[in-house]
């Protein structure tokens, strides 16, 4: 994806909407999609764990549930 691409996806959202980008592990890849998602934080995150995970992983949240977009790399599901 160019930032030509990245600049077109991310004109089409509110401008207030929240960035997010996949964490854990190390190097960089291509990008392959900007997309929502529904996140709340996560609070009993270790080291290794993002800030926030997705709202439907949990039966409770327990949290404000945000609305956001992630930016995925293309190993980003090996994660």
């Amino acid at each position: 994806m160019t930032v030509e691409d990245l600049i077109a996806r991310l004109k089409a959202l509110p401008p207030k909407t929240q960035v997010l980008v996949e964490g854990y592990e190390n190097g960089f890849d291509d990008l392959v999609d900007v997309r929502a998602e529904e996140v709340v934080r996560y609070r009993h995150a270790q080291e290794w764990d993002g800030e926030y995970q997705v709202a439907n992983r949990f039966a409770n949240p327990g949290g404000e549930v945000l609305q956001v977009v992630v930016i995925l790399g293309r190993r980003g599901s090996m994660r």
